[in-house]
């Protein structure tokens, strides 16, 4: 019982103890009477809030592809269609190896093309494909 919680411990630092802060000085601006502190205080709660938001909203795709990535690294795909089937809410689009963070020292074979799957607007998935679909190798750059 005690390790359950010490693994929550993080957790709830990080996704309730901000929120809580920012709930708690919003509605303290309500029943506070001098108008500083109550200006104040919805202030500092509102920037918690916002901040909290912004911060969950960026590092989600993060954490959606490194989920994904513990899915489908295991398994050591070998095809476009065994990795594919691992991959959601992913876009694709065919790229030279210069544009890849990871991939961009690659030199590609005759037959041999770059496809980049995008989460949102990040944590992109660099993977070089032969002219059959198979994986000749894998570029992540959330790693």
């Amino acid at each position: 019982m005690i390790t359950s919680f010490v693994n929550l411990l993080p957790i709830l630092i990080v996704f309730v103890t901000p929120p809580l802060i920012g709930c708690t000085l919003v509605v303290a601006a309500f029943r506070l009477r001098r108008k500083w502190t109550r200006l104040t205080s919805g202030v500092f709660g509102s920037v918690f809030l916002i901040a909290f938001c912004i911060a969950v909203i960026s590092f989600a795709p993060y954490l959606w592809a490194s989920l994904l990535e513990s899915k489908w690294y295991p398994a050591n795909p070998k095809t476009k269609a065994e990795l594919e089937s691992y991959l959601s809410l992913y876009s694709q689009h065919d790229i030279q190896p210069l544009h890849s963070d990871w991939g961009r020292n690659h030199q590609l074979k005759p037959g041999e093309r770059m496809t980049q799957y995008l989460l949102l607007w990040s944590a992109p998935l660099d993977v070089v494909y032969s002219s059959n679909d198979m994986i000749v190798a894998i570029y992540t750059s959330y790693e």
